[in-house]
């Protein structure tokens, strides 16, 4: 079908590929998280969804508690999860930029003394972000010699669960 007028064709805002309203009107193409994508990138988009959603609906084995010898509370089968608890700012009662830890910095020696992990979705625009923080927080403390670093991909939990680039700098 020929397109006579630039209003019948749209831009996929992934690879910048042509959307004509027919592909819209058919369902081969689709906005997704606000966003329009063409049928090739909703086809990766949707196989994205799916490999998370399995990863998610894994069935994986329990892990077993062994029972600390001295606790007189109960064994491992009688743990309850109220004796697990998340440490956040809140629970913790102080920022974490504010704790002053006894081993000091040591950027000349060969191991680190400290970490910091940082994360983001795995989009351009969160990893320029992420990026972005890394080296403001650098500037910000010239003290710190970076020793190594970790990177991994894992599921995050918030609104959404979803995978993150997970990166923790030893320095």
């Amino acid at each position: 079908m020929k397109h006579d007028t630039h209003e019948d064709v749209s831009v996929c805002e992934e690879c910048g590929a042509s959307v004509y309203k027919e592909h819209l009107t058919s369902g081969i193409s689709r906005y997704e998280s606000g966003r329009l994508l063409c049928s090739h990138c909703l086809s990766d988009f949707e196989s994205e969804q799916d490999a998370a959603a399995r990863l998610v609906d894994q069935d994986l084995e329990p892990i077993e508690l062994d029972a600390d010898e001295d606790d007189d509370r109960g064994s491992s089968s009688t743990m309850s999860s109220s004796r697990i608890h998340s440490a956040s700012e809140a629970t913790l009662g102080h920022s974490a930029a504010a704790i002053q830890y006894v081993r000091p910095l040591d950027p000349n020696g060969p191991s680190a003394s400290r970490c910091r992990t940082f994360h983001c979705r795995l989009s351009d625009g969160a990893i320029d972000f992420m990026n972005h923080q890394i080296n403001e927080w650098l500037d910000q403390n010239a003290e710190i010699s970076i020793k190594f670093v970790t990177t991994t991909i894992g599921l995050f939990e918030g609104k959404h669960t979803e995978q993150n680039l997970i990166m923790t700098v030893f320095y």
